[in-house]
């Protein structure tokens, strides 16, 4: 352990105790991930905590928190990491360009035959300047790995859960899009009535009708960025402004309420034009707007309902 230096504790799970830490030949700030204690002598915790830094080892991306090298601390595995001070998103918001890197980060993953299995705000970090990172990989697997995995095997939280994750079938790269939907229907800002008819695809319970990755980082207006091979005088990053103070504006799931209040409000003014115009006093008849699932659906329902009865 000469060449790292063990300091304050940051972060704690079922698996893993996360450490600040200093190397010390490269004089840098990184992340210790060391094994927890009680699963040492446990050969599949140990071998499963070892994938994840050979899963990890595999992605090199700007949105995708990078692994510098493999370690032990006092006879326990330890991943060495970039270490990220901005904290989680849990109760933050995500601009439309960010989520744009964050599709684009796990459109990488995918190409790299990896799959998370565990999106959410928690496991998106921002560094010191403010850029999001996809980080813990530590229930993903590798591809063809997943698509061989026991049934009824439920890994990941479940809130955030692709259907097909939740009841235990095969997985792929379509229930991450899934998961990623989740967390931007309850972080994005500033969202654009294309940017909901987008969450709401990524959120299809078919897998197959889902967007990939790719096409929803370019739907968001993400640039692909291609990171340099490797090496010690390299950047793994992309330059970015220094964070402003951000307004808060109203994210998707906000937005979509809003939507169906100005909707159903639309409603009772067209309903009431409607039997002004008719010229008597019993007003003619008129069907009910369609019910639908979701607020945006209601909307466009109601526009369809408006251009039928105000002829």
């Amino acid at each position: 352990m000469s060449t790292y230096r063990l300091e304050r504790e940051i972060g704690r799970g079922g698996m893993a105790v996360v450490h600040a830490g200093w190397h010390e030949q490269l004089e840098r700030p990184v992340a210790l991930k060391v094994l927890a204690e009680h699963l040492a002598d446990d050969d599949e915790f140990r071998a499963r905590f070892l994938r994840e830094a050979r899963i990890a080892s595999k992605l090199h991306h700007p949105n995708l928190v990078q692994t510098y090298d493999i370690t032990e601390v006092d006879g326990l595995p330890c991943i060495v990491m970039e270490l990220l001070t901005g904290g989680t998103l849990d109760g933050d918001s995500l601009s439309r360009e960010e989520a744009g890197e964050v599709a684009a980060g796990l459109a990488h993953a995918h190409s790299r035959g990896v799959v998370h299995r565990d999106l959410k705000p928690a496991n998106l970090l921002r560094s010191a300047s403010g850029q999001v990172k996809i980080v813990d990989f530590g229930i993903a697997r590798a591809l063809e790995e997943t698509m061989v995995t026991q049934i009824g095997t439920v890994l990941g939280t479940m809130r955030y859960l692709a259907p097909e994750q939740a009841e235990g079938r095969v997985v792929g790269t379509a229930a991450d899009v899934y998961s990623l939907g989740v967390v931007f229907d309850e972080l994005l800002e500033g969202a654009t009535a294309q940017d909901i008819e987008l969450i709401e695809r990524m959120r299809e319970s078919e897998p197959a009708v889902r967007p990939t990755a790719a096409e929803v980082a370019s739907a968001l207006g993400a640039t692909e960025v291609l990171p340099p091979a490797p090496g010690p005088s390299a950047p793994t990053r992309r330059l970015r402004r220094t964070p402003t103070r951000r307004r808060h504006r109203p994210t998707v799931g906000m937005r979509t309420k809003l939507v169906a209040a100005a909707a159903a409000a639309a409603g009772i003014v067209a309903a009431l034009a409607i039997v002004s115009t008719t010229g008597k006093n019993t007003p003619a008849r008129v069907e009910p707007v369609p019910h639908a699932a979701t607020p945006a659906q209601q909307a466009r329902n109601l526009s369809v309902w408006l251009k039928r009865y105000s002829r």
